[in-house]
């Protein structure tokens, strides 16, 4: 549902390697350790950390989404998004571990051509403050599906692609998917990949990702995600 209708403790970690704030030069892009080519920000964090290219930090700061109301066709477009080119097939996966304050603060995957052409596998802080899988996608106005409940701050989410067809799915274990949907979507640019943060009602949110995989495979099983 739309924004309008729906009143839509990650412990310290010791980051070392690589750390930056909001409107940090290129010299601090993350490099992620599998994740392949150039990272780009799409919009600046509030700050952002990176421990041994295998986990990323990334900390949105007050009133950022990524959202193109269907009602009335307003475009949120602030939060950060961390962005490659991936393949015309792959896979990507992620730990996602959320410091939940606000109602819609939230860590995700999201795939992004422009600003009314994307898509967001989100783990997000509903209203009644339950730890939600969320799914957007967005060609010209965004659609909202609350999927499933989540217990704790943690969840692991994967991305399949296969040309323009997508499915996201969602995991306990990193090794058992469960899938949430399948969509087509297609755009003039390229479609890139990425890691995002948001707070669309509060005053910042941190996720933070791990446990990345991606390969440029092609699903063999839509159900299973392998």
């Amino acid at each position: 549902m739309s924004r309008n209708v729906k009143d839509k403790a990650i412990p310290t970690m010791a980051f070392c390697l690589l750390a930056g704030t909001a409107g940090a030069d290129a010299q601090s892009i993350p490099e992620l350790t599998g994740i392949p080519g150039a990272l780009k920000w799409n919009n600046s964090p509030s700050a952002f950390a990176v421990e041994r290219g295998s986990i990323l930090e990334i900390t949105a700061g007050p009133k950022t989404d990524w959202f193109v109301d269907p009602f009335d066709g307003k475009v949120s477009k602030n939060a950060p998004i961390l962005t490659f080119n991936p393949a015309n097939d792959y896979v990507l996966s992620t730990k996602v571990q959320v410091h939940f304050a606000t109602k819609w603060d939230a860590g995700a995957l999201m795939v992004w051509a422009d600003d009314h052409h994307w898509a967001k596998l989100s783990f997000e802080l509903s209203p009644e403050k339950q730890p939600t899988i969320v799914t957007v996608v967005t060609r010209g106005l965004s659609d909202d599906c609350n999927s499933v409940p989540i217990a704790g701050d943690t969840v692991y989410l994967q991305i399949a692609r296969r040309k323009s067809t997508y499915v996201f799915y969602y995991g306990l274990d990193g090794t058992t998917w469960k899938i949430l949907r399948t969509f087509d979507l297609r755009a003039q640019g390229t479609m890139t990949v990425g890691f995002e943060s948001q707070s669309p009602a509060g005053e910042g949110a941190k996720s933070v990702f791990s446990e990345f995989r991606y390969s440029t495979k092609t699903i063999s099983n839509v159900y299973t995600g392998k």
